[in-house]
């Protein structure tokens, strides 16, 4: 199962995590969320995480000059789209960075299947959250059976105000995600708890530290 730790806006977390047995670690740039950073903070805490952790950039509907000047001075593997981009901005994200990997986010609503459809041309990947006029990191779930009426070939992780309680009971359900992002879950007042996200990457992967 692959885990995707999200909302990073600090060295000291960062270095926190930097240690641990995740796949990837998400920064937040839009300037309504709780968790937004400033463009040259990302560029900077990007610089201190390893090659073996992908450094995933959040965006929610951004320009394409703020999206080309941090993918241009941030060292950022992959840009998770979690608004209502168009086909078009993406594309040309990945025409003008072509070793950028896309995730779409998209809500666990009526239209999931349909929105599957539509960005599974231009999207490595996907993420289900909870359906939300903010877009994410509300630290709310939503009812993950609607996901078992997914096809088996898509590649999509869970988000949604997941904890480990909540992973164990998703462990129940016998669906096809390939693994979990999360953010509020591994939080404590605000910042990222390290005790945590130990425990999280204990049950998931076993091992706590990359080997």
């Amino acid at each position: 199962m692959k885990l995707k730790f999200c909302g990073f806006q600090t060295k000291q977390d960062i270095l926190n995590a930097q240690q641990l047995n995740i796949d990837a670690l998400g920064m937040v740039y839009y300037d309504k969320s709780k968790r937004h950073i400033q463009a040259d903070t990302i560029a900077y805490l990007s610089q201190l995480i390893p090659k073996a952790i992908e450094c995933v950039l959040v965006v929610v509907n951004p320009s394409w000059d703020n999206l080309q000047y941090i993918l241009q001075y941030a060292q950022i593997n992959c840009v998770q789209f979690h608004g209502t981009e168009n086909i078009k901005l993406i594309s040309k994200t990945k025409q003008n960075f072509k070793n950028i990997k896309i995730i779409k986010a998209l809500p666990a609503n009526s239209q999931l299947l349909k929105q599957i459809k539509y960005y599974r041309e231009v999207a490595d990947s996907f993420i289900i959250d909870t359906p939300s006029a903010s877009y994410g990191g509300t630290g709310q779930s939503y009812d993950w059976q609607i996901l078992k009426s997914l096809p088996t070939d898509i590649n999509y992780l869970i988000a949604g105000g997941l904890t480990l309680n909540k992973i164990k009971y998703i462990e129940t359900l016998n669906l096809s995600h390939a693994g979990y992002d999360i953010s509020s879950g591994i939080e404590t007042d605000n910042h990222k708890d390290l005790n945590k996200m130990k425990a999280i990457i204990q049950h998931v992967k076993g091992a706590i530290y990359h080997v």
